[in-house]
């Protein structure tokens, strides 16, 4: 194998493998990357879960394949200084040459590299790639830490009245986000150690469709240079739309002001709860935050409110997280009682709810 690549493409692809890349493996040759010299050379990881098939356009000189290291690969190629990298295998290294610089990396055979499973392309699914983007990055912060909790561990992705849903929920917090969509019926869950790789390669691309492609229990995301799959979580995403309250006293309240006096309270509040008390009534909502080792705050902000007097509490981190996400100067957030979860909206494409907490 040898061949001649530009320094930039071949660093798009391996900042793209880094979240691909066992840190720790019982299994050696996942740490490496194949590559493999063709016509176009294609660059490939996986950890079994999710891969990556990345393809750029290469001086060939001569076909081949080997696999190296994938992070040693990724910092050398960081710091060279020069347009163009030469790439040639001999015996069991491979040389990396750009200028006056010089590397030799020990290769494995490309045979003990796992196979990875590609998906049926014809069937595959155009979407912005903007709007792929904001809708995960918008419910994300919803989505359950614990990978014990399958049908919570991802963001569940649906169909629902020529609208595709993606939902995330860790059973305090709720939030969903639509995009328009007139395709095939989709109802999937990403699963949680996907999403930043889902991310970044939307932020890389430079297209502004994705290609999204579902068969059996794997998806499949295609750029102009990057193939990612990754297997589906088949836990069963719990039937969120009977939790969602029907609320009828709703305040309607400035984003900027409440987002920063929750900032505020929350330098002070419990480590812990971060306990936020709302005392919300016809004109204002006065907020308070305790800590019992610290030290106390309050804050007070303008609202129009519709309801009777409510005292309500909550963890001021999960409020926050949930009006950030609203893509509107005013928020609405409606409410039933101290012990129901309340929602809060304010663009037509976004719901979230939180629940409140004793106090």
């Amino acid at each position: 194998m040898n061949l001649v690549v530009e320094k930039e493409k071949v660093k798009k692809i391996l900042e793209a493998v880094q979240g691909i890349i066992e840190k720790r493996t019982t299994m050696p040759i996942l740490n490496t990357i194949l590559i493999e010299a063709k016509e176009k050379t294609y660059i490939k990881a996986t950890n079994l879960e999710k891969s990556i098939i990345g393809s750029i356009e290469t001086q060939t000189i001569e076909e081949g394949a080997t696999c190296i290291p994938a992070k040693k690969f990724y910092e050398i190629v960081k710091l060279i200084g020069e347009d163009k990298i030469e790439l040639k295998l001999e015996d069991n290294y491979l040389k990396i040459k750009s200028g006056k610089s010089l590397f030799k990396l020990f290769t494995q055979l490309p045979e003990d590299f796992p196979k990875i499973k590609t998906l049926e392309l014809s069937k595959k699914i155009t979407l912005k790639k903007d709007e792929l983007q904001k809708s995960i990055e918008k419910v994300e912060y919803a989505v359950h830490n614990d990978d014990s909790r399958l049908s919570l561990y991802g963001i569940y992705i649906h169909t629902i009245d020529k609208k595709l849903r993606f939902v995330a929920s860790d059973g305090y917090k709720l939030a969903y986000n639509e995009i328009d969509y007139d395709g095939e019926d989709i109802n999937v869950l990403i699963p949680k150690i996907a999403i930043n790789d889902i991310k970044k390669i939307c932020k890389d691309s430079s297209s502004e469709s994705i290609y999204l492609c579902i068969e059996n229990d794997m998806a499949g995301l295609e750029t102009e240079d990057i193939n990612f799959i990754t297997r589906l979580n088949v836990a069963k995403f719990p039937n969120y739309m009977d939790v969602i309250p029907n609320n009828n006293m709703k305040a309607y309240i400035n984003k900027n002001e409440i987002t920063n006096s929750l900032e505020k309270l929350l330098t002070i509040a419990d480590e812990m709860t971060r306990c936020v008390i709302l005392n919300i009534d016809e004109k204002r909502i006065k907020m308070s935050t305790t800590n019992s080792e610290v030290g106390e705050a309050e804050d007070e902000i303008e609202t129009r409110y519709e309801g009777e007097k409510l005292t309500i509490g909550f963890n001021g981190e999960f409020l926050l997280d949930a009006i950030k996400n609203v893509d509107s100067d005013t928020i609405e957030m409606a409410f039933k009682d101290s012990q129901t979860a309340t929602i809060i909206t304010g663009d037509n494409k976004y719901k979230a709810l939180v629940m409140p907490i004793r106090i």
